[in-house]
C-alpha cells in the first residue's frame, strides 16, 4: 500500500481513530475512557462508521459535543472492512502520535504516557500496545506470532492437540506484571494501538484487500521488515469485549451482501491471503491442500455440524482467497537512526 504523503505534525499530541460497525452498545464507554485518560494529550478523535445500522450514527450525533476534545464524525453508506477505515482515518491525522481502538474496548489508564516511555527506550520501535483484559480483569489474547504456512496446518489440522508449542500461535496471551518492562512481540492485538505518524509513513497504508484480520499482523511484519519493531507495555491494561463489534451479516467490499456469512470463512480468507503474500505460492499450495484434506476427512468421520460448517468456512474463504492479487513493494524505508 502507498504510503501518505510527508505533512507537517502537532507534536505530542494524538489522534485517536476508532472504526465502528453496529457498536451502539459500546462506544459511549469507550469515548468516556478516551476523554479520561487522553485529557492531558489533548487528543482529536475521529470515528469512521462502515455502515452501521443499529443506531450508532445517531448516537455519535447525539454526543458529539459531550466530550472534551475534538470528535470527527466520519459517516460511510457501507462497510468497506476495517482497514479500509483505518485508511480513511488515517489521512486525517495531523498529529505526531495515533492511536486505534475498537469501539468494544476502553482505556483503563495513562496509556500515552506508556506508549512515549516505549518510543524513549526503543526510539526505532513501532505498534505500541497493550494487555488484554475482560470485564472482570482476566487476561485475554494480546498479540501473537507472525503465522506461516507450516503455523495454519498445525493449527487446522489437529497438531496443535497432538505437537503443542506454547509459542507458537497467533493468539498469545501475556502474563506480565503491571510495572514490568515492555515486551517485543511480532505484533500486538488490533484492539489498541498506539504509533508515530512517521512510523504509517514509513510502512504505508493498511492492506484494504484484508476485510477483517490479519491486516494488522500484515501491518507490523512490513513494519518490522524495514526495522520498525513493535512491542507490548504491560502497564498498558485495555478492557475488551472480545468480538463484540463483528457481525455475522457483513457486508463485502464491493458493497455486496454475504447472507450471514459466517465469521470465520472470512477468518480463512484473510489468512490464505496473508500467506499467499508473504510466503512462496508452492508452500502455501501444499498447506492449503494439507488442510483443506484434513477439514474434509474430519467433516466425513464426524459428520456433524461443526465440522460441516469448519469445512464449509474453509472452501468460502479459500475461493475468494484465490482471487488474491500480490501487490507492488510497499515503501521499505530504513527508519533513521
Amino acid at each position: 500500500m502507498p504510503a501518505p504523503a510527508s505533512k507537517t505534525l502537532e507534536h505530542s499530541r494524538i489522534t485517536v481513530g476508532i472504526v465502528t460497525y453496529n457498536s451502539a452498545g459500546y462506544i459511549v464507554a469507550c469515548l468516556a475512557s478516551i476523554a479520561t485518560f487522553l485529557k492531558d494529550a489533548i487528543p482529536t478523535v475521529i470515528v469512521f462508521d462502515n455502515g452501521s445500522n443499529d443506531g450508532t450514527p445517531d448516537i455519535l450525533t447525539g454526543i458529539r459535543k459531550k466530550y472534551p476534545y475534538p470528535l470527527e464524525i466520519i459517516l460511510n453508506d457501507k462497510n468497506m472492512g476495517y482497514a479500509w477505515g483505518v485508511n480513511r482515518i488515517a489521512e486525517k491525522v495531523k498529529t505526531e502520535w495515533m492511536c486505534f481502538i475498537n469501539p468494544d474496548a476502553r482505556l483503563t489508564g495513562p496509556v500515552f504516557d506508556f506508549a512515549k516511555e516505549v518510543s524513549k527506550r526503543v526510539p526505532t520501535s513501532g505498534v505500541v500496545g497493550g494487555i488484554m483484559v475482560d470485564s472482570e480483569g482476566k487476561m485475554q489474547e494480546s498479540g501473537g506470532v507472525f503465522p506461516t504456512p507450516s503455523m495454519a496446518v498445525w493449527d487446522w489440522c489437529g497438531l496443535r492437540h497432538i505437537f503443542p508449542r506454547k509459542n507458537w500461535s497467533t493468539s498469545l496471551q501475556f502474563d506480565l506484571p503491571p510495572d514490568g518492562k515492555p515486551k517485543r512481540v511480532d505484533y500486538p492485538t488490533g484492539a489498541f494501538w498506539i504509533l508515530r505518524w512517521e512510523v504509517f509513513n514509513r510502512v504505508g497504508q493498511f492492506d484494504e484487500r484484508f476485510f477483517l484480520y490479519f491486516e494488522e499482523t500484515d501491518f507490523c511484519k512490513r513494519a518490522k521488515e524495514i526495522g520498525w519493531p513493535s512491542y507490548i507495555h504491560p502497564g498498558i491494561r485495555v478492557e475488551h469485549v472480545k468480538g463484540a463489534s463483528f457481525s455475522e451479516n457483513q457486508k463485502n467490499s464491493d458493497g455486496t451482501d454475504d447472507a450471514h456469512r459466517d465469521p470465520l470463512s472470512i477468518y480463512f480468507e484473510s489468512l490464505l491471503k496473508y500467506i499467499r503474500k508473504h510466503f512462496p505460492e508452492w508452500k502455501v499450495k501444499v498447506a492449503v491442500w494439507k488442510i483443506g484434506t484434513f477439514l474434509k476427512l474430519r467433516r466425513w468421520i464426524l459428520k456433524n455440524d461443526k465440522s460441516e460448517r469448519i469445512y464449509s468456512a474453509f472452501l468460502k474463504g479459500k475461493e475468494i482467497a484465490e482471487s488474491y492479487i500480490e501487490p507492488k513493494p510497499v515503501n521499505s524505508q530504513k527508519p533513521a537512526k
